[in-house]
């Protein structure tokens, strides 16, 4: 009896660990997931600029790893890109991507849909350079808000797990 109790209090206090780990964890993936977005943006950019290529090309070429979730996300767009209009697709998929930016983030990144594709390459490429400086914004405040929440919550869970082991104990 007492081996299994103690393998029950092991067990709440790795699980108390972890829960605590994987929100901490969500703070870093958004500072990274944004950070790939301005890059993903700067790839567009340079693409509209100087080769002139469609919006689904850049998409399937910015998808053709389809190693990170950001990546997949374009891979989509570009599957979709020919039945509707650009502006609805890139809403959607930005909206319905399993991803750690909050809405705040995708509502930056949504708002970058209204242009493409509808006006000429320099209105796209301005519009992008806008998107990019508000995404500057959202990565510090991303940063901030992982440098105040992460050690927190890693804190927490182990805490909280060693609170329940000494009661249970």
């Amino acid at each position: 009896m007492y081996i299994f109790k103690c393998m029950l209090l092991i067990l709440i206090f790795s699980l108390s660990s972890a829960i605590g780990i994987m929100i901490a964890k969500v703070y870093e993936n958004r500072v990274k997931e944004l950070k790939e977005f301005k890059n993903i943006l700067n790839i567009m950019k340079t693409k509209m600029k100087f080769t002139y290529e469609p919006l689904e090309e850049i998409f399937k070429e910015i998808s053709s790893n389809n190693s990170t979730k950001i990546e997949k996300i374009f891979g989509k767009m570009s599957n979709q890109i020919l039945y509707g209009q650009v502006k609805d697709i890139w809403e959607d998929c930005i909206q319905e991507a399993d991803i750690s930016i909050n809405q705040e983030d995708k509502d930056v990144l949504k708002k970058l849909g209204k242009l493409l594709g509808q006006t000429d390459v320099e209105g796209q490429v301005s519009e992008i350079d806008v998107t990019q400086s508000f995404l500057d914004v959202q990565i510090e405040k991303a940063e901030e808000e992982k440098k105040k929440n992460q050690k927190m919550y890693k804190t927490l869970g182990i805490v909280v797990g060693l609170v329940f082991v000494i009661i249970l104990f």
